[in-house]
């Protein structure tokens, strides 16, 4: 059961209800029964006045309250044995048609007691289901409420949409949230239904409320002295006024709110008020938090797109001119024009070979912002791992032989799911880093093997091996190891290539030399 609804009281515990009425009634039992009593002891005993207890005894159903109907009936009873004493006293003898037509009023209390008690039972039990009926009635209003909170959406169009439960809730004939900051009224001021009166946005809060919002305060009814325009232009003899507090230190979009209900009939507006309105400023104070972080994505998002179109723009306008010096100095080197000396063929090769390192950095770094920004998807296919090992080999070859680098390999079978371009670049960057940092003469050896359901490739290479304090950042962007190790995104393309293979790269050390194992699951996850 809901414990803003719990029955406030049983009337079958006894205790008397406290409203006016009860306490009318009560009074008026008890008043009418004592004078009855002394009219019974001052009249003869064959006027059984007593006869009339019966009325004051039926009143006391009105108050639903089984003890006081009982104490009635006993009091009837004494009060007519005792008039019975003092009027046999007073004649100076016993009556027997007396003593009969009071035994028959004794029997008219317990039967008139009787009565009021079952008429007591069965209002209580009308109650019970009239209350049920308003308690489950009020339960669906609060949960509807509850679910209108649970929407995201915007902090304003949320307050519109709370507005009209909140007047359905507590059935109320009229609703305001205004907000409030530097003691004056701001936007938003929403009113439900449009048309209610209220100050305008910029006016100054009415002194006794600028006083009130110095500190939280609790629901509490509308004060007519400082805000009677509210209840007099709408037509209104009474409100609940009410302070919701975001938490936001006054930076968002409600520093402040105000609720005023105007005229509700729900009985315990005050005290449903206290348990949802905690609920109300949580949810504001996240959608705030929503909003902010809506724009600061945005905000990134924008600056993430002039990055991507910067990069790609730049590696377009460097590419051009770079390819068009490549094939003019190729075409220079073969003596398209005429023959070139031994010093100037030096200089165009140490140029080309420039050319290319640029290249290759505008290649990478156009990948890079692909693979950052989720813009590169990749091209699932199924195909054998060792012929595009082979592939990376042979296109590596020419740079290995004049390095006087020798290349082995030991490739099993098998068939790999992924993007079969992506994972020859990630080869490649990896044969590459082998190659530059192997002394001449030695050997790379590249493997590749099943085990369980992933593949396991290595490459193995005999240079010097990475510095201990260098390990950490190997995989991180623009992680270059060491002055003329270059800008260290070919380790991290291919890390990324891995991860979004559901992979992974690791190093150890190979004594000597470095040992890179890359580990791919054999079909993609689903």
């Amino acid at each position: 059961m809901n414990p803003l609804l719990a029955p406030r009281e049983d009337v079958r515990t006894g205790s008397f209800r406290r409203d006016p009425f009860s306490r009318r009634i009560v009074v008026l039992s008890v008043s009418l029964s004592l004078f009855l009593f002394l009219v019974d002891a001052l009249t003869p005993q064959r006027l059984v006045v007593s006869i009339l207890q019966d009325v004051p005894i039926a009143l006391t159903g009105l108050t639903l309250n089984r003890r006081f109907t009982l104490g009635m009936v006993l009091f009837g009873i004494l009060s007519n044995v005792l008039a019975e004493a003092i009027n046999a006293h007073a004649e100076g003898a016993v009556s027997p048609i007396a003593i009969a037509n009071r035994i028959f009023a004794v029997l008219s209390f317990l039967l008139v007691g009787y009565l009021a008690m079952r008429i007591q039972d069965n209002a209580l039990e009308t109650g019970k289901v009239l209350s049920e009926r308003l308690r489950a009635d009020r339960d669906r209003k609060i949960r509807g409420l509850l679910e209108e909170l649970s929407r995201e959406g915007d902090p304003r169009e949320l307050l519109a949409r709370i507005a009209t439960q909140f007047r359905t809730l507590f059935s109320a004939r009229g609703i305001i949230f205004a907000a409030a900051h530097d003691n004056r009224w701001r936007a938003p001021i929403l009113t439900d239904p449009p048309a209610l009166a209220f100050w305008k946005e910029g006016e100054t809060l009415p002194g006794a409320l600028s006083l009130l919002m110095a500190r939280p305060f609790s629901p509490r009814p509308v004060s007519h002295l400082s805000l009677a325009p509210v209840l007099e232009e709408n037509g209104v003899g009474e409100g609940i006024l009410a302070r919701l507090s975001p938490g936001n230190g006054g930076d968002g979009d409600f520093p402040d709110l105000l609720l005023f209900l105007l005229d509700p009939r729900e009985p315990d507006t005050s005290l449903i008020l206290s348990e949802i309105l905690p609920v109300l400023e949580e949810m504001l104070r996240r959608l705030e938090l929503l909003r902010h972080l809506q724009e600061t994505n945005d905000r990134l998002f924008q600056k993430n797109a002039m990055i991507r179109d910067l990069v790609s723009g730049v590696s377009h306008d460097i590419r051009t001119p770079l390819l068009a010096q490549n094939l003019n100095m190729t075409l220079a080197l073969e003596g398209v024009w005429e023959p070139v000396p031994d010093g100037v063929a030096k200089l165009l090769e140490q140029m080309i070979h420039s050319n290319s390192s640029l290249l290759e950095l505008s290649n990478r770094l156009l990948l890079l912002s692909r693979y950052e920004l989720n813009d590169q998807p990749l091209e699932w296919s199924l195909f054998p791992l060792a012929p595009l090992l082979e592939e990376v080999i042979g296109e590596l070859a020419p740079l290995a032989r004049q390095n006087r680098i020798a290349i082995s390999s030991c490739l099993g079978d098998g068939l790999i799911e992924g993007d079969r371009q992506a994972l020859k670049r990630l080869f490649l960057n990896l044969a590459d880093n082998a190659i530059k940092w192997s002394p001449p003469g030695e050997t790379i050896a590249v493997s590749c093997h099943k085990e369980g359901s992933a593949f396991l490739a290595t490459i193995r290479d005999s240079g010097p091996g990475i510095p201990p304090a260098m390990v950490p950042r190997l995989f991180r962007r623009f992680g270059g190891l060491h002055p003329g190790s270059g800008f260290g995104l070919g380790l991290y393309l291919a890390q990324q290539i891995a991860r979004l293979h559901g992979g992974r790269i690791r190093y150890r050390p190979g004594d000597p030399g470095s040992l890179f194992t890359v580990e791919l699951p054999e079909r993609r996850s689903p």
